[in-house]
């Protein structure tokens, strides 16, 4: 991953685009050869004004799609099925 890119997170249901966010990598971490990623519950998008409750997101979608800009300058991505994440994630709370 070229940490001088910003990566893209995208929530996805049935493949159509339901809400995304950017961000910068900590290039220390790139470097190192680990990425974690930590978010907050709730995330100020300053362009629009609004707040993205990201445990939401998680229930209404069924992937995220990660995208990066690999070391070569190519444009790339990783998918993760949400599926069944409510089924799963939720149950531990009932």
């Amino acid at each position: 991953m070229d940490p001088t890119k910003d990566m893209t997170i995208c929530f996805q249901k049935r493949g159509r685009y339901m809400v995304g966010f950017s961000y910068q990598l900590n290039p220390k971490a790139v470097e190192e050869g680990y990425l974690a990623i930590k978010f907050p519950n709730f995330i100020d998008l300053p362009k629009s004004n609004c707040m993205l409750n990201l445990f939401e997101a998680h229930i209404k979608s069924d992937t995220v799609v990660f995208g990066y800009i690999s070391l070569e300058g190519i444009q790339k991505e990783f998918r993760f099925p949400l599926t069944g994440f409510k089924e799963k994630y939720l149950e531990q709370f009932i």
